[in-house]
């Protein structure tokens, strides 16, 4: 449900829809890190222009629902944590609380999703909230691979990097799985709002 009732139909299929390109350049980004000859530097400055622009759009939809504030509220939290350990050289110490940031803005975002559409297609509404189980589980399964890569290879006396950068990348498929749907609800749920507004 448009919790604003004067909120623009089309203000809302406009950013629905530069989400989606978000979405679009995130994945091709996440995907190209695992290119050796590309830096590292510059797949790590892309992701951070993503998230600016995830942020504003957010603001710009929190208007249809007050999840999309909250979410682009922590992801504004998530960023600035993030530039402040890597200025002061403590990434370690600030991992788990970006991470725990992170959740909670998906969490935000899809059930704001959810509850935008709950009128409109409760399938889909549903869906939005499945797929954030999904989106929880997917990086502890890549964490808890990539441990278990370090501790297997340590004890047989493997190269750890290779072993796990080869864990982390067969890993990371389910991440790609959820970006890939994510795209697909976003497309849909862009769909039935752009036939609304021809309606």
């Amino acid at each position: 449900m448009i919790e604003n009732t004067n909120f623009e139909l089309s203000k809302l299929t406009k950013w629905l829809r530069v989400l989606m390109y978000i979405a679009i350049v995130s994945l091709a980004n996440s995907i190209v890190n695992y290119v050796p000859f590309v830096p590292a530097t510059v797949t790590t400055w892309i992701s951070r222009g993503i998230m600016v622009a995830m942020i504003v759009c957010m603001f710009q939809l929190s208007s249809a629902n007050g999840r999309y504030k909250t979410a682009a509220i922590l992801r504004v939290i998530w960023l600035g944590t993030l530039l402040l350990g890597t200025l002061l050289h403590i990434p370690s110490v600030l991992v788990l609380g970006t991470s725990i940031l992170s959740i909670i803005a998906v969490y935000q975002e899809y059930h704001g999703h959810s509850e935008v559409l709950a009128e409109k297609d409760t399938v889909l509404s549903a869906k939005w909230k499945g797929l954030f189980i999904w989106s929880f589980i997917a990086p502890l399964l890549l964490s808890i691979g990539s441990s278990a890569a370090m501790v297997i290879s340590s004890f047989m006396n493997l190269d750890v990097a290779k072993v796990t950068a080869i864990t982390t990348g067969i890993m990371r498929i389910p991440q790609y799985v959820i970006d890939v749907i994510y795209l697909l609800y976003l497309k849909k749920m862009l769909s039935i709002f752009e036939n609304d507004e021809v309606n």
